[in-house]
């Protein structure tokens, strides 16, 4: 498997780093500015870029939270409101889910927007999931501070019996 490597630094843009983004999500919504709002008060993400306007919107709004954690927001194309997959979430590795949680809990919900734990996995992860105002879901995954040793060992054997097979 070839190693995968950072993209180049492209410099700096409103105090972020430009760079090739390896993965990012355009969600189309009805309104960008109250959705992207959402985004930064809930989430901790920021505006990196806002389009200029068509109509009464940014055409785009270009929202990191951290590297590689990029989400553009742009106006649904029709008159009906937009309608996230049902079968996508979006996942992104986070620090400290319990700090996450807190922070989107202190924002009123708007539209579909919910917060569900953090939860732990039995693979070891702590999951925040939310949903955004719109209804996509997000994961906010990190490592669980102090995995179950049995677990542990059980995805081991696992690991090891799989790589048996291959």
């Amino acid at each position: 498997m070839p190693h995968i490597q950072d993209p180049p630094t492209l410099g700096e843009f409103n105090g972020f780093e430009i760079y090739p983004m390896p993965m990012f999500a355009t969600l189309a919504v009805d309104d960008v500015s109250a959705v992207a709002a959402w985004y930064c008060e809930a989430l901790g993400f920021a505006t990196m870029f806002a389009g200029p306007p068509v109509g009464d919107q940014p055409s785009i709004v270009h929202l990191r939270r951290d590297k590689y954690q990029d989400v553009l927001l742009v106006p649904s194309r029709s008159r009906e409101a937009a309608s996230p997959p049902a079968s996508l979430t979006l996942s992104f590795s986070a620090d400290e889910v319990d700090g996450l949680a807190d922070r989107a809990r202190t924002v009123p919900p708007i539209g579909a927007s919910a917060v569900v734990g953090p939860v732990d996995t039995p693979w070891n992860s702590r999951d925040l999931r939310v949903t955004d105002p719109v209804g996509h879901q997000l994961v906010f995954t990190c490592r669980q501070a102090n995995p179950d040793p049995e677990q542990v060992k059980r995805m081991q054997q696992m690991f090891d019996a799989a790589r048996k097979k291959a």
